[in-house]
């Protein structure tokens, strides 16, 4: 699968909204508010270009770094098209300190992408396995039309992602004897492994690995909004060119939290989609000039759902003008949960694809964190000119480490964000920051689950996987107090000698 490639300005102005514009009217007759600390949007006011606020984004490079002072994004001067690839190269220059640290972070979240993209390889063991799962389906029934949905159709799958694949025309009276004959007919082939027919979920699915290529797969029967929602969101890609590379780094952000699986109360790809649209549209129709660094984005993503939104009372969507909605007046309260992320359906607007998400909480926390981490001026610039920024949130994990990509697939995971996953040492001073995906409190217990099965020790065991990192983390700490302790004490007998 080929993927479209954009050239990004990365200078773009933060530049505030004219004062002249107003939010759009609501056809609430109660006024309510967006943000968390409580703004309405009945009193909202905004300021001038003449007085636009410090932005707080450039974390200027040059400033000392005991007393960083925030600079604004500078226009570059215009250049024409043939000399605009130069400019950028001369701003990336490779182990170079870039002037502004979010263009630093744009780059790495380009070149990060394109290290997830597929290899030619990848894509052609993808390929034959797709046509062999393919071939025995269509020996089984003749008829029938096969298609591939979800990250691989979008081409938003990651390394370890599965295929999706629904089977349409097959006449068969219930899913549950499609999904049985499929399971024997895999098994005589001998083509796959690992084969699990979940017949009893709300969708039902046959899951098994190819064996040639160690492609996980999942197959449905007649579940016809998978490939529509694949088309929505290939169309969503080539108006919204951030789209690709900011939702492969937050899926990767997720996944490394335990947080991308809507089973376990995560976020799924197709909400994260609806959640950057809806972002970009608020952005766009608010801001004079369209904002393309890849940093700057990823930031305001953390921001907006980490700390500003008013999730109790204010749901997002992507369908038409307006970003926002009250959840009362679409249905989407949940009494017990309240704090839920509602989410428009962008195919379907009456249905929330966020309210499964009841680990919300904590993956806002994980937003929160993520944030205060990228626009800590004292944090950021005192990294090592040649560490990482992407690498304060991202973390080495096996299969990353492991993996060889890029467009000859040659690059590897320490060469393209160093000092990944390392302790960051605040010039604040105390206790060193374990990056933001530790887990605050110890004594914290899982948040319980909406419809509790008897007998799932899932819940339990996240719990036991937590606390083991937790106390991996505190360990970590405490060896570097008490190695400092001891070099103080050497110290002291020095002196004393």
């Amino acid at each position: 699968m080929e993927t479209a490639s954009y050239f990004y300005e990365t200078l773009s102005p933060l530049s505030p909204p004219p004062s002249d514009r107003s939010p759009p009217p609501s056809d609430e007759s109660q006024p309510y508010y967006v943000y968390r600390n409580q703004i309405s949007l009945s009193s909202l006011s905004y300021p001038s270009p003449e007085t636009a606020a410090p932005d707080y984004f450039s974390l200027d490079a040059r400033a000392d770094v005991e007393e960083p002072s925030p600079a604004r994004f500078r226009t570059p001067p215009p250049a024409s098209e043939e000399e605009a690839p130069a400019v950028e190269s001369g701003w990336f220059r490779g182990n170079s300190r870039l002037r502004s640290p979010m263009l630093k972070l744009h780059k790495e979240i380009l070149d990060f992408s394109d290290f997830l993209s597929p290899t030619p390889e990848e894509q052609s063991a993808r390929n034959a396995a797709i046509e062999s799962v393919f071939n025995v389906i269509r020996y089984i029934w003749p008829n029938c039309k096969v298609e591939v949905f979800g990250s691989f159709k979008t081409g938003l799958y990651l390394p370890t992602s599965d295929i999706d694949v629904v089977i349409l025309g097959s006449d068969i009276k219930t899913p549950q004897i499609g999904l049985y004959a499929l399971s024997r007919a895999l098994s005589q082939k001998g083509i796959a492994k690992k084969i699990q027919v979940i017949a009893k979920a709300r969708v039902p699915i046959i899951k098994f690995v190819e064996k040639r290529s160690s492609v996980a797969f999942d197959i449905s029967f007649d579940v016809e909004n998978g490939p529509k929602a694949a088309e929505y969101i290939q169309d969503a890609i080539s108006k919204w060119p951030p789209l690709r590379p900011l939702c492969l780094i937050l899926k990767v952000f997720l996944q490394q939290r335990e947080l991308n699986e809507v089973y376990s109360g995560g976020i799924g790809s197709y909400a994260l989609l609806a959640m950057l649209i809806a972002m970009l549209q608020n952005l766009q129709e608010w801001n004079a000039s369209v904002e393309h660094n890849l940093g700057v984005l990823l930031v305001n993503f953390f921001d907006f759902y980490g700390r500003k939104l008013n999730t109790v009372d204010i749901g997002v969507t992507c369908n038409g003008p307006g970003t926002f909605f009250l959840k009362s007046t679409k249905g989407f309260v949940n009494k017990g949960q309240k704090f839920l992320i509602s989410i428009e359906d962008p195919q379907l607007p009456g249905n929330d694809i966020g309210k499964n998400s009841f680990n919300y909480f904590q993956i806002r926390s994980a937003f929160s964190m993520a944030f205060s981490t990228l626009t800590n001026a004292r944090t950021i610039l005192g990294l090592d000119p040649n560490r990482s920024i992407l690498g304060t949130i991202i973390r080495p994990d096996p299969v990353l480490l492991e993996r060889k990509g890029g467009s000859n697939g040659t690059m590897t995971f320490d060469h393209l964000l160093p000092g990944a996953g390392e302790p960051l040492s605040p010039q604040t001073g105390g206790q060193e920051l374990l990056c933001n995906w530790q887990v605050e409190d110890a004594e914290e217990e899982p948040l319980p689950r909406s419809n509790p099965i008897a007998g799932d020790g899932s819940a339990n065991s996240s719990g036991k996987k937590r606390k083991a990192l937790k106390e991996r983390l505190r360990n970590k700490v405490k060896e570097h107090a008490d190695m400092e302790k001891d070099k103080s004490k050497k110290k002291r007998r020095w002196k004393h000698q």
